[in-house]
């Protein structure tokens, strides 16, 4: 196939041909076509232990299967990441070398919006764009993806990394072992959220080597005093609506919205939407509990965080459990936004489903 022109913005993304989607052993095959000329691998803004395992994994792989260079380009890493990085020394390459790549992997992420500022760079002419996710499947995915990878029923971008490792055939490093041992056990909440297929994944992981001792030493990253002010702040602040006999937590905050909304799920809310407005862009965190989502049926990213991105001018999706939205909006109206989505999925699941108007156990 012929490679499609793009241009960044979203209204003038041109789909010439509709993605490709591919099992592990496809996609495997068509990198390794494509693997000719270094190859970019690309992680969402604030990228996690999921993300940099993955793509660190990946840039393994074909290395060693084809000689050809990879470099990760991520606008930020949250704490777990850093981390890691340090650790496995890792490099991060400048946001300004990534316009000389004609081959991109977009690692962990399915929608260029979440790449913050290396979208003034991404690649303008032809070029060919893979993607490996479990993110829940964007829209926009189809506008600037030609070869993808994708099962959200999995945990982790490291669990379809995992297979298309084990499609080349090549043993697998103890280092490249632990990498993608520390994105499963981050993205499955240490197994908080698994489900048995993450066990028999990481059962693999262990017979390649890896250490789930040093995993969880290098996961424990305790909060610095700027996140623990942030937590702390952040219940001050919150709003606590007890509807559909959930508990609803809504708070805003100037960062950590995500590690905020974490921290009021632990503290009892059944939901917790967060809301952090930085220089001129908004952003939503959202989580639930799991019992949410088997019982009401709700699903934050498809039915909340993915409709507000578009109404607030730019973009949403995740998990049925964990999900957000960036934007350009005033904080105020995008969270009311927020809670009013939230709301009418609620009532609309309550009346095709009665059975869920019972008290979350948690």
């Amino acid at each position: 196939m012929s490679c499609r022109k793009r241009s960044f913005h979203s209204e003038s993304l041109s789909c010439e041909h509709p993605l490709i989607l591919l099992d592990s052993s496809q996609f495997l095959a068509e990198l390794l076509n494509r693997a000719k000329t270094p190859i970019a691998l690309i992680l969402h803004q604030s990228a996690d232990p999921d993300a940099v395992g993955s793509a660190a994994a990946l840039s393994t792989l074909l290395k060693t299967k084809t000689g050809v260079n990879c470099t990760l380009f991520a606008e930020s890493l949250n704490r777990s990441a850093k981390k890691i990085v340090e650790t496995f020394n890792l490099v991060i390459a400048p946001p300004e070398q990534l316009t000389a790549f004609s081959t991109v992997i977009l690692v962990d992420l399915n929608n260029l919006d979440q790449i913050g500022t290396l979208a003034e760079h991404f690649p303008k002419d032809d070029c060919v764009v893979f993607c490996v996710d479990h993110h829940v499947f964007h829209p926009k995915l189809s506008q600037i993806a030609d070869f993808v990878l994708h099962d959200d029923k999995v945990r982790s971008t490291a669990e379809l990394v995992l297979k298309v490792w084990l499609e080349s055939g090549i043993s697998m490093p103890t280092n490249v072992a632990n990498l993608l041992a520390c994105a499963v056990v981050y993205d499955s909440r240490h197994f908080g959220n698994a489900l048995s297929s993450t066990f028999e994944h990481f059962i693999i992981l262990l017979k390649n080597g890896a250490d789930y001792l040093y995993v969880r030493s290098l996961l424990h990253a305790p909060l610095d005093k700027s996140e623990r002010i942030a937590r702390l702040k952040a219940t001050r602040r919150t709003v606590v609506y007890d509807e559909f006999n959930l508990l609803i937590a809504v708070t805003k905050i100037g960062s950590y919205e995500a590690s905020v909304c974490r921290a009021l799920i632990s503290v009892g809310a059944d939901i917790a939407i967060v809301c952090a407005m930085k220089k001129d862009e908004v952003r939503l965190s959202a989580r639930c509990k799991p019992s949410v989502e088997n019982d009401y049926g709700l699903d934050l990213a498809k039915h909340v965080m993915e409709p507000l991105g578009e109404i607030i001018g730019g973009s949403g999706g995740g998990h049925p459990t964990a999900a957000g939205a960036n934007g350009r909006a005033d904080s105020e109206h995008a969270l009311g936004l927020a809670v009013q989505l939230l709301r009418k999925e609620l009532k609309a699941r309550l009346k095709t489903n009665p059975s869920s108007d019972k008290p979350s156990n948690g």
